[in-house]
């Protein structure tokens, strides 16, 4: 499962911790969500929780800005 933020969402968790850097994380996180996320773009991260209601680590892509 791979989220998607806009870049607003993504400032307001990183803010809270839900959010962040992959340069926060193992080396073995970011190889083996590489491996499994086709089209993750292998920059950000969330903790939030699945279907179950279950809180884990997954990647995460931000939107680009619309232009107005």
């Amino acid at each position: 499962m791979i989220d998607t933020f806009t870049r607003e969402e993504y400032e307001q968790a990183h803010h809270f911790g839900t959010a962040g850097p992959v340069s926060h994380l193992s080396e073995h996180t970011i190889t083996a969500w590489r491996a499994d996320g086709a089209g993750w773009n292998g920059k950000y991260w969330t903790f939030a929780p699945d279907d179950a209601g279950i809180w884990a680590l997954h990647p995460l892509n931000l939107t680009t800005r619309n232009r107005t």
